[in-house]
């Protein structure tokens, strides 16, 4: 144990573990809690307004209404707005959750953030999109091309970095906007090639012929600041890949291990391995060296970075029920 170190944590769509995954209230209370940053997705509607999701389309475990089994790209914002998003989660039951709530926009959480005044809490916003499922979202070049002028409009670029599986983004967006700190995002899936030898999620990069299958240099070599990769899973049988396993589970293949995070500090990437809710995973790769943990779960990583002599996290602050006033449909 290194006394004194610092380790940030994000909350994982905003802590679904504690509210409603996504939602104007996870990231109200991610704010109160002191995390360091609000990790979060978006995808656009078909009339090109970003909105902060998980998922392509409307699913009927997150939501009710006219919609459910829609993808979000061939719905107008309007359509977006009339459903009900506030369900509980089989998978988290204690998760607080309000009738009503509504999906976000994304100017509408950089709204939340301003009008909670908060001045250092970082936002961490993966662009969601498949390049194996084309039509399931808006272009590549939207993302690219329309995402980040809303951050810089709400003043919020210097604390808001971009993640992203499809590489193709991070590259683009890259490019077009070069001061933009770019997360690399991955898992062992995404790293090995498909049936016609290509790896669609590496924007044009050939791992092999390129970089002799380090996935690592591959990060680095398209200016990313970071290293976001799965902490590792176990196959089970039946179930298949569980990336809910920890090490204790059996036949666990840990994916992040101190040779990745040691390899990647050397090529000056940090490492926030997702999603990390078990506290002997938690505890395993804060030993393992990593810089920031996502988790639904952010009090659970601090209690034990905290425990395990590490700073962690920054000071409570109240709540602003006047910054919710957009959260769920009027009644």
């Amino acid at each position: 144990m290194e006394i004194g170190k610092r380790i940030k944590v994000q909350a994982h769509r905003g802590g679904l573990g504690y509210r409603t995954e996504e939602s104007l209230y996870a990231f109200a209370n991610a704010i109160e809690l002191g995390v360091d940053t609000l990790e979060m997705d978006s995808v656009f509607t078909s009339d090109g307004v970003p909105v902060i999701w998980h998922d392509h389309s409307i699913l009927g475990t997150k939501c009710r209404g006219d919609y459910v089994g829609r993808y979000i790209a061939n719905l107008t914002l309007d359509q977006v707005k009339s459903m009900d998003c506030g369900l509980q989660l089989v998978d988290f039951q204690q998760a607080r959750v309000i009738p009503g709530t509504q999906i976000a926009t994304l100017a509408e959480v950089l709204d939340l953030v301003n009008c909670y005044e908060d001045r250092t809490v970082t936002i961490n916003l993966e662009t969601k999109l498949d390049p194996t499922q084309p039509n399931q979202t808006l272009s590549v070049d939207t993302y690219i091309n329309d995402i980040w002028p809303i951050v810089q409009s709400h003043g919020l670029a210097s604390r808001t970095t971009i993640q992203s599986f499809d590489w193709r983004t991070l590259i683009g967006i890259k490019r077009k906007f070069p001061t933009v700190n770019t997360i690399v995002l991955t898992d062992p899936v995404k790293v090995v090639p498909s049936s016609d030898g290509t790896y669609p999620w590496l924007g044009g990069i050939n791992l092999d012929k390129d970089f002799g299958g380090d996935f690592i240099a591959a990060a680095a070599s398209i200016h990313a600041s970071a290293f976001s990769p799965l902490h590792g899973y176990a196959i089970d049988p039946v179930l298949g890949v569980q990336t809910g396993a920890t090490q204790n589970t059996p036949g666990y293949l840990p994916f992040t291990t101190k040779d990745v995070v040691d390899r990647a500090h050397k090529f000056g990437l940090e490492v926030i391995p997702w999603t990390i809710d078990s506290e002997v995973l938690v505890e395993k790769l804060i030993d393992d060296g990593v810089d920031s943990i996502i988790s639904d779960y952010p009090e659970r990583v601090m209690w034990i970075a905290r425990r395990k002599g590490y700073h962690v996290g920054r000071p409570t602050r109240p709540h602003h029920p006047e910054c919710l006033a957009k959260a769920s449909k009027p009644r």
